[in-house]
């Protein structure tokens, strides 16, 4: 493939909800540019973007796959993005590398759920944005209402390409720039003038477009308030810069399947589409003086490019997925990692269709490539030249929204459970994995159950070991309300050298996130110096355990103030222990308490389900904090426990149709109530007793 300048490069990110034909445009815009011989179908599971074996079997996207094609003229470097909330980590990282967004509107259904997520995910990075109605072939497609729908929705629409016929005989499509009426048979486009039936409604839109397209330039806008024209030229230059701008947000249509429409993107996509040169310049930072630094798309400056997807493949290995913002990358080139501080030599680089890739030596400012078997290097991470480390920003994901424990389900691999998911959440920023020491179980936590169960699917088909999803523990606290003391005594004798000592302690609460405190109060030499740090660490394990539920105690100040020892038998083990059962039998004179995680959350949802959101916050002990509104979404604020969130992203999807999102931080702990309280101490005794059966 020849070199192709920044201004010849067009960076596209199509985005919209699943089922909206992205993957199916995509494999359309390919074939149309010859990239392909022929295209692939998401039912056999042959295109080009959707390759793994999860994406084949679920028939939709999982993950965002980089698409090639290149004409004289330009290179095009298509993302086809995931449609699914479980996935849309992936749109994330994709768009924030483009420099134009398409988004796919089902024909029939329109504006749907995660049309509006993925619309602000464009809108926080500025990326300028186009609709496409697609699948106007299916019966009851209705290009009018859409569009309709699409302007009260999001503002600043105009119509460029108007769709005639929309239905199950949906074959003509008026192109408002040239107006010129264009017919499709099989695939094949015919041009012929717009007949005098549809004349009228082609004037109407005809005129709107162009006052959006004057609406963008001062000099255009003055031009056409005084000779009520302008000219083919002209609407496309001040199109251009609305487009650019973010003022204005052009409606195609077509129906991607028979290709109707396809041939008008694909020259939309060359004529409109911003290039790098076209955006704004990359604001980057200088890794060691923390200066500003601007990039410009110039292929002979330093090299400065961002990894934005890390993936890996049975018999390849890990993939990185980069672009280039500044200067040219080749193999042989050692570039640092302004990131992590470490070096990369750059071997294999490839340009990407899919699955496959296609070799090559180097990779130019504003393009797109994969780096095969980076040593250190992640999603996110800036590589750049070594006299000019510098970090760009990386993309900002979804924080997680739910979490599981995982456990083999054959036991005893609980450790390759570990270490395959340690592997996978490398391809994935939204997913997370851990050992949490205190609950004893390995949790992972994302985006949703779809998420999860796709990574369990990698785990069982790369590592051979399979796994299932339980409920994680809740890592509630032991506290106390009031002040005991009480006398720990350890004293065995079995012949030869015995073990003696006695500690008094006295326990008090402290403020709530006060932890522990120590205090010695020994005077007279009553426990020997040497074996008050010991005291001390008997009571730091005891705080581990728990002494109540087996739940860690916290906010609690403990006192030695007496105790006896043998000149012989006395030593650091004897008086830790004197000191453990002195805090346990101390605790457990206190009026005691068992705290919960709080989290606080934030559920965006839309003004019908308010009642149902807000009586299942109540269900689950919340308490609301406040409410506001944001355009047309609700926007509640509430504490609610940890232990009632289990799965609740599945819940609030289900009680809104999909539209509710929700955001959650931890924000403190509290004490559970007294019914909870004595289910979780006779729940422990039940264990203990088991244990010691």
């Amino acid at each position: 493939m020849k070199d192709y300048t920044p201004s010849a490069i067009r960076n596209v990110c199509f985005i919209g909800h699943g089922s909206s034909g992205k993957t199916t445009i995509c494999e359309a815009l390919l074939h149309s540019l010859k990239a392909i011989d022929r295209m692939g179908s998401v039912d056999e599971g042959s295109t080009h973007s959707d390759f793994m074996k999860e994406e084949i079997e679920r028939g939709h996207s999982i993950g965002a796959s980089l698409l090639t094609a290149a004409t004289k003229d330009i290179k095009y470097n298509f993302i086809d993005t995931p449609g699914f909330s479980d996935f849309l980590g992936e749109t994330k990282g994709a768009l924030h590398v483009s420099d134009f967004s398409i988004l796919a509107i089902h024909g029939v259904a329109g504006v749907e759920v995660v049309t509006e997520q993925v619309w602000d995910f464009a809108g926080d990075g500025n990326t300028p944005r186009a609709f496409f109605i697609n699948l106007l072939d299916k019966e009851n497609a209705d290009f009018d209402n859409i569009s309709s729908s699409l302007e009260e929705t999001f503002g600043n629409t105009v119509i460029v390409q108007y769709a005639v016929n929309p239905g199950t005989s949906f074959n003509q499509i008026i192109d408002l720039i040239s107006m010129k009426l264009i017919t499709y048979d099989k695939g094949t486009a015919a041009v012929s003038d717009i007949p005098a039936n549809l004349q009228g409604k082609a004037d109407e839109l005809r005129e709107t477009l162009v006052e959006r397209a004057a609406e963008a330039d001062d000099e255009l806008l003055e031009k056409y308030f005084e000779e009520g024209e302008l000219s083919v030229d002209e609407i496309k230059n001040g199109l251009k810069t609305g487009i650019n701008n973010g003022e204005c947000f052009p409606i195609l249509c077509g129906a991607a399947l028979s290709k109707t429409g396809i041939d008008l993107l694909a020259n939309f996509i060359a004529d409109f589409a911003p290039s790098p040169v076209d955006r704004p310049n990359v604001i980057s930072t200088d890794s060691k003086s923390g200066d500003e630094v601007e990039l410009t798309p110039d292929p002979t400056g330093p090299t400065a490019l961002l990894i934005f997807k890390t993936t890996s493949e049975a018999h390849v290995g890990e993939m990185s997925f980069f672009r280039v913002y500044s200067g040219t990358v080749k193999s042989g080139d050692e570039l640092q990692n302004a990131t992590s501080d470490g070096n990369e030599k750059i071997s294999q680089i490839s340009i990407s269709m899919g699955k496959t890739r296609t070799p090559t030596d180097h990779i130019g400012s504003g393009d797109m490539g994969v780096f095969v078997k980076l040593r250190g290097t992640s999603t996110g991470d800036t590589l750049a030249a070594g006299n000019k480390p510098i970090m760009i920003q990386p993309p900002k994901f979804p924080e997680a929204s739910i979490r599981a424990a995982v456990v083999s389900k054959s036991g005893g691999e609980d450790d390759k459970v570990a270490e395959g998911l340690n592997i996978l959440k490398k391809s994935d920023p939204t997913f997370s994995v851990g050992y949490d020491p205190e609950l004893q179980q390995t949790i992972i936590s994302g985006q949703g159950e779809a998420q999860f169960i796709v990574v369990l699917s990698k785990l069982l088909e790369r590592f051979g070991v399979e796994a299932e999803l339980i409920e994680p523990r809740i890592p509630y606290r032991e506290t106390i309300r009031s002040k005991a003391e009480a006398e720990g005594k350890h004293k065995k004798q079995s012949g030869g050298r015995g073990q003696f000592g006695i500690s008094w302690i006295r326990v008090e609460p402290l403020k709530r996130g006060e932890g522990y405190e120590f205090v010695d109060e020994i005077v007279g030499g009553v426990i020997p110096r040497q074996f008050i740090p010991a005291v001390d660490k008997g009571i730091k394990e005891t705080l581990q355990r728990g002494v109540i539920a087996g739940y860690q105690v916290v906010d609690i100040r403990a006192t030695v103030f007496d105790g006896k020892h043998h000149n012989v038998d006395s030593d650091e083990h004897s008086f830790k222990m004197a000191g453990s059962v002195g805090f346990r039998e101390a605790v457990k004179k206190t009026k005691t308490a068992i705290l919960e995680p709080i989290y606080e959350i934030e559920v965006k949802v839309p003004q019908d389900n308010m009642g149902d959101v807000m009586g299942d916050v109540s269900s689950r002990r919340g308490k609301v904090l406040n409410m506001g509104s944001e355009g047309k979404w609700q926007i509640i604020n509430a504490h609610i426990p940890l232990a009632e969130l289990y799965k609740y992203a599945n819940t609030l999807r289900s009680m809104t149709s999909g539209r509710g999102m929700h955001r959650r931080k931890f924000s403190h702990y509290e004490e559970v109530p007294g019914d909870i309280q004595k289910r979780l101490v006779k729940e422990y005794q039940e264990r203990r007793a088991e244990a010691s059966a």
